[in-house]
């Protein structure tokens, strides 16, 4: 988390990351709940690459924080924030949903499957333990 001498959130870097509108775009689906790099690229309709370095410069600047459930890290806003910071994030979150309904939209119809492996058949002679032990693909 980027911090000032006096160990305060840098607004100078919460100001760039926010200055950005696919970051601008991921912290407005953030603001209806925690969500996974899965869902925000499907959402989003960007590789999982770029929404994974969008959020780092989210969570650096300290406006997102995270929490693992098994394999996938879900993200969400900060509600230790400063008042300030979190007013405008409230005020962005409705423009990005006015801006772009979309974006809520493909979120809204997401399978709740998305993050999670399909089970397929096993080939010849592997253990079906195997299948469960697998991290999940990522790609389509």
């Amino acid at each position: 988390m980027q911090t000032t001498s006096a160990g305060k959130i840098n607004r100078i870097w919460v100001a760039k990351a926010l200055g950005d509108q696919t970051r601008a775009r991921i912290v407005g689906l953030l603001g209806v709940r925690a969500l996974c790099v899965c869902e925000l690229k499907v959402a989003l309709s960007l590789s999982q690459a770029t929404v994974s370095d969008h959020l780092r410069v989210l969570v650096e600047a300290g406006l997102l924080m995270t929490s693992k459930r098994s394999y996938w890290t879900l993200y969400t806003i900060r509600d230790d924030l400063p008042s300030g910071i979190l007013g405008f994030m409230s005020l962005l979150t409705a423009q990005v949903h006015a801006e772009f309904p979309d974006d809520r939209n493909r979120l809204t119809d997401t399978p709740a499957f998305v993050c999670n492996v399909i089970a397929k058949p096993m080939p010849a002679g592997r253990h079906q333990a195997e299948q469960h032990s697998r991290k999940p693909s990522t790609s389509k």
